[in-house]
């Protein structure tokens, strides 16, 4: 049975702290038990004060911190104590703590003597960010623009669960343990690779460029649970059946969909398999390397790509504008970039309307 401890480091500090912020930016209110948990635990420590009103001032979330939120009685201390400042934090609002709120809150914890699980814990970007992590197995994930994914690695397997967005993953050889990613519909499973898996809608978009990735399907979720009802090893043993669909190699696309059947809800399906050639696949991962690139596309699949990167609406003044043809490199995240070489190299008038709203028109147009 594995020991029971109380927080007592600065590093479990930090994750209570950054997982109490995460909670008083959620879409809730906390209700009163939670309150009186989250207040006994700045009572326990000057350092449990310290540690939230810091990181709240970092990520730019005092606001959190009124009495609408969290009370604040600062404890009593000597006033030639230094007051301490971690900044050690990914500058992320949605990153979550290492260690789930729901057992941070508590008297203990559960404590973990197996390194793969020191990165356990939920990791997002915003619209616009990328964010690179190197996990503790030496594998490395790079999360695009407006994504988020969970770690679970234990001792049998290293299980990352894609919530949304898109993610590239350069995985370290480790047979006896298996890297799984989990995203909607479909498990992608590293035999020693590097790939990305892009959550779009209710499809899973495979690139693999180095090595080779198996595919499978996951049933529905009325289908799994009437599966374990019958044979409880799949909730007890983490287990999910699965339908085998295909092995990737370096070089190849797939993309693993929903079909409807008859009496079953649904079903996946794989399609757009194929190999694609190695400057088609180097234009496909640009985004890793901070940038995208278009050799033609009409302007309105640019815009919705580029899109991704942005919170800022763009619509087009007639359909004619969607259409032209579209070439270049655009920095990720960059979108003045974008509208002024739209209006230096293509002729088209980009008119701001408001913050958040802009308006694409021919050259010529009022």
């Amino acid at each position: 049975m594995k020991k029971i401890v109380q927080f007592s480091g600065r590093k479990a500090v930090e994750d209570i702290a950054a997982a109490w912020l995460i909670k008083l930016d959620g879409d809730s209110v906390l209700s009163q038990e939670e309150h009186a948990q989250l207040r006994q635990w700045l009572d326990e420590s000057p350092l449990h004060r310290e540690q939230l009103e810091g990181l709240a001032e970092f990520w730019n979330k005092m606001n959190l911190l009124t009495e609408l939120a969290v009370p604040l009685e600062k404890p009593k201390i000597q006033e030639h104590a230094p007051r301490r400042r971690f900044l050690l934090f990914r500058p992320f609002a949605t990153v979550a703590a290492t260690v789930a709120l729901s057992i941070a809150i508590g008297t203990g914890v559960w404590f973990n003597t197996n390194p793969l699980m020191d990165y356990n814990g939920v990791y997002a970007t915003s619209v616009g960010e990328q964010q690179s992590t190197v996990l503790s197995d030496g594998s490395v994930v790079l999360l695009n623009t407006n994504s988020q994914l969970k770690i679970d690695y234990s001792e049998h397997f290293r299980d990352i669960y894609l919530l949304r967005g898109e993610a590239h993953f350069t995985v370290a050889e480790n047979p006896q343990v298996p890297f799984r990613v989990f995203a909607g519909i479909g498990r992608i499973q590293a035999l020693g690779t590097v790939f990305s898996v892009y959550k779009n809608g209710d499809s899973i978009d495979i690139t693999v460029t180095e090595g080779r990735v198996a595919l499978a399907s996951i049933p529905p979720p009325q289908l799994i649970h009437a599966l374990a009802a019958d044979n409880p090893a799949i909730i007890a043993n983490r287990y999910t059946p699965l339908t085998s669909l295909k092995t990737l190699g370096a070089g190849q696309i797939a993309t693993i969909s929903k079909r409807r059947v008859e009496n079953v809800p649904l079903v996946s399906t794989l399609s757009n398999l194929r190999s694609i050639k190695h400057q088609d696949l180097s234009k496909r991962m640009a985004w890793t390397e901070g940038v995208l690139i278009f050799s033609g596309e009409p302007l309105e699949q640019v815009v919705k790509e580029i899109g991704r990167y942005t919170t800022v609406s763009i619509e087009f003044s007639d359909p004619s504008v969607k259409a032209i043809r579209i070439g270049g490199r655009f920095p990720v995240g960059e979108t003045e970039s974008m509208f002024d070489a739209l209006e230096s190299n293509f002729g088209l008038q980009v008119t701001h309307l408001d913050q958040n709203h802009v308006l694409v028109s021919a050259g010529n147009s009022p």
